[in-house]
């Protein structure tokens, strides 16, 4: 008997389910409910499956997930969306991009029925909300003190992936599979193309993000054939995409407070100053330099730096990656 919700809410006649599932319990007994929403469609067509907030402090998706209910309308719907605002709600509910035993989510996945306390999280998600789906969208934003440049992540090795990724609409485009037990990584593997949009900062919502969000999502799903040319908004106009290889952290060689002269979205060559590192007198004792060709995708708020310190991100390898994408006939994989 199939967990998932798609099959357990198939007979409802509302068009819009908005509702709860008991995955745990708390430390009182009582169930961790994972709120859902679910949109079902007037015609019949694929399942989509939209997950926000795996890192509890990662907000924006929420704002994006309650846009998209607004501006959805089922009866020019064709299949069945469904969303989870909340996916970590014990992260969520402690402020932390961590499950309370300190363990990130989506490292987990697809989880264990009688694992650890965040694998059996991870196998409640994946029951009922990832195995029956088409396609996903998993919805993230910068770590603690970071800032991302709107950008999708996906392994482009995959048909269905890179049209996704090219339906979404930004300007930058990541080639990575993701890390072993990470939702996109696991959902590909087993045949269900998943891309991650990444974009802005922890614990707030912004409005613009929430905006490019919502455009890029409803490009998704006008590809897949959900939602009509009509439906698309048009406030944001499309920006061609470049595929990108690699993405790497500069870091900082010395302590001080950063500086910043570039900012995400920008391209860099190599030997730019990205920003400089000033002693607490002012001087300037280093700078941030770029290694090599590309665009920066996030970097670092938090002026105070040790060495080491993460504080650009630079997306590159963009010629040698377009090309063996356009040739890729993906004919052994289903995706």
């Amino acid at each position: 008997m199939s967990l998932s919700i798609f099959a357990a809410r198939s007979k409802s006649k509302n068009r819009i389910i908005k509702s709860a599932i008991e995955l745990q319990e708390n430390y009182f007994g009582t169930g961790i409910n994972i709120p859902y929403v679910l949109i079902k469609g007037a015609q019949k067509g694929c399942k989509g499956v939209i997950l926000s907030a795996i890192h509890g402090d990662e907000l924006n998706g929420i704002q994006i997930i309650h846009k998209l209910t607004e501006v959805i309308d089922p009866e020019n719907f064709a299949g069945e969306l469904l969303m989870l605002p909340i996916a970590n709600v014990p992260g969520f509910n402690l402020h932390s991009r961590y499950l309370p035993d300190r363990r990130d989510l989506n490292r987990l996945f697809p989880g264990q029925e009688n694992g650890s306390e965040g694998s059996r999280l991870a196998w409640c998600i994946w029951q009922y909300f990832i195995q029956d789906a088409d396609f996903g969208i998993d919805l993230h934003s910068a770590s603690y003190n970071r800032w991302n440049y709107p950008h999708v992540r996906g392994n482009m090795r995959k048909e269905k992936v890179r049209k996704m990724a090219a339906a979404f609409g930004t300007n930058i485009v990541i080639h990575s599979k993701g890390v072993k037990g990470s939702l996109r990584r696991e959902a590909a593997m087993r045949g269900i193309p998943f891309i991650l949009f990444e974009a802005g900062q922890t614990n707030r919502f912004e409005s613009d993000i929430v905006e490019i969000s919502v455009n890029g999502i409803l490009g998704v799903l006008n590809q897949m054939k959900m939602i009509p040319d009509s439906e698309k908004f048009e406030k944001i106009p499309q920006p061609s995409t470049t595929f990108y290889g690699k993405s790497e952290w500069i870091r900082a060689d010395n302590g001080g407070l950063f500086v910043p002269r570039r900012f995400p979205g920008d391209p860099v060559q190599p030997d730019d100053i990205l920003g400089d590192i000033h002693s607490i007198h002012g001087d300037i004792t280093g700078n941030i330099k770029s290694k090599t060709e590309g665009r920066i995708i996030g970097f670092n708020l938090h002026p105070q730096v040790v060495p080491g310190r993460a504080l650009y991100n630079i997306a590159y390898d963009s010629e040698s990656i377009n090309e063996p994408f356009k040739r890729v006939e993906d004919k052994k994989d289903k995706n």
